[in-house]
């Protein structure tokens, strides 16, 4: 069994189109994200309250057909989206894109 460091650093990341990211982790472990479902958890100040930590972007009105037109890594620890809705502002780290594997039992 891999080590945690393992767990959370991607060995590959593939935009395989605008509307999904995959992700190949360290340990062998696969995360397929699509473009609404990480719009929907951008962890950014606009998304998410600073002070109290509450969501308040309403996740139901990202558009069905959002797409991203960009990724970059940051540094080494995350990556951040450019969203077809102009929203760009998140940062999503690698141990949060995998703790919210959408295939995946909560905090795995």
């Amino acid at each position: 069994m891999g080590t945690e460091h393992d767990r959370i650093q991607p060995r590959v990341i593939t935009r395989s189109d605008p509307t999904r990211i995959e992700i190949e982790w360290a340990d062998g472990h696969k995360t397929s994200y699509s473009t609404r479902q990480l719009r929907q958890i951008c962890p950014c100040a606009q998304c998410v309250d600073e002070l109290t930590g509450v969501r308040t972007l309403v996740t139901e009105l990202v558009p069905v057909d959002l797409v991203h037109n960009q990724v970059t890594m940051v540094g080494n620890y995350a990556i951040s989206l450019l969203f077809s809705d102009g929203h760009q502002t998140g940062i999503y780290p690698f141990r949060m894109l995998r703790k919210n594997d959408p295939a995946s039992e909560p905090n795995n």
